[in-house]
């Protein structure tokens, strides 16, 4: 996959899965870094596990003709 088909992050993204790491970890304060890198990481890889597959755009397949039918 190509660098400019990967999906960057937003900050808003970044900040509400952040923020729920935070709260499933109980809500002890202290691990904000590790909480912004910690989703920042899983949105990166999510969007990549998601990426379309690349896909044939043309789906026609030529006839072939019969001689002597």
């Amino acid at each position: 996959m190509s660098d400019a088909s990967k999906k960057v992050p937003s900050q808003a993204e970044i900040e509400f899965l952040a923020y729920q790491i935070f709260l499933e970890r109980g809500g002890e304060p202290g691990h904000d870094l590790a909480d912004w890198l910690a989703a920042e990481e899983q949105l990166k890889t999510r969007s990549e596990a998601e990426a379309p597959v690349a896909q044939r755009t043309d789906t026609s397949i030529p006839m072939r003709k019969t001689v002597g039918a």
